[in-house]
């Protein structure tokens, strides 16, 4: 527990403090920015629109081996899309695909100070009638079920969920950061896995599978 999550008004002033070993090396939180290396995220989203990707060394852990060497990691920004308040909670909707890499706990609001409290968010993908360029189509979000369907992280433990202010709106800025070196690409194409495929789609894998195999053979 932080101060300024017992006492909200003092982010006007304070930034909320952040997990340095979760982020690259150098970066600063200020009460509205997050700073890779002097390099303002909230501008950077700005300059390349979103969903947008910062890619630095990894902070060095505080006990570390002589042979040990920095790996990369990113730094994401993502833009809120949709908000829904239902009884449950928040259900967000970014114009991103959440890598599996993704350290949510570590998620920051940017681009503006707020003094609201926290609210925990479920994050369900924007829609594909309602995708943008560049932005992540086909997910489904079960609000009975509390579980993106088609989400890109890990659904192992359920669907996404971020800490975020509780007056979160379209058009605020998500950033957050990554334990690999991602590129763009990463944020925007959903990869196509088996559990993404439909059962038809699946099935004339396997066909082509058998007919190559056995074309091979002869």
């Amino acid at each position: 527990m932080t101060l300024t999550a017992i006492l909200p008004s003092l982010r006007a002033s304070i930034p909320d403090p952040l997990d340095a070993s979760a982020w690259p090396a150098h970066t600063e939180p200020t009460t509205d920015d997050v700073r890779v290396s002097a390099v303002s995220m909230s501008r950077l989203a700005d300059v390349a629109g979103t969903p947008c990707v910062h890619t630095a060394e990894e902070a060095p852990p505080r006990y570390r081996s002589r042979d040990w060497t920095p790996r990369g990691m990113s730094v994401a920004v993502a833009a809120v899309t949709g908000v829904r308040r239902t009884d449950g909670g928040l259900v967000l909707e970014l114009d991103a695909v959440l890598p599996a890499c993704a350290v949510l706990d570590e998620a920051r609001l940017i681009g503006r100070r707020t003094t609201a409290p926290r609210a925990t968010a479920v994050v369900g993908e924007v829609p594909a009638e309602r995708a943008g360029a560049g932005a992540a189509a086909g997910a489904v979000f079960d609000e009975a079920a509390g579980v993106d369907e088609a989400a890109g992280v890990d659904q192992a433990a359920g669907a996404a969920v971020l800490v975020v202010p509780a007056d979160v709106a379209v058009g605020d800025l998500v950033c957050f950061p990554c334990r690999q070196a991602l590129t763009h690409r990463a944020l925007t194409h959903r990869a196509l896995t088996p559990r993404a495929l439909a059962p038809q789609a699946l099935a004339e894998r396997e066909i082509v599978a058998t007919v190559t195999s056995t074309e091979a053979s002869r």
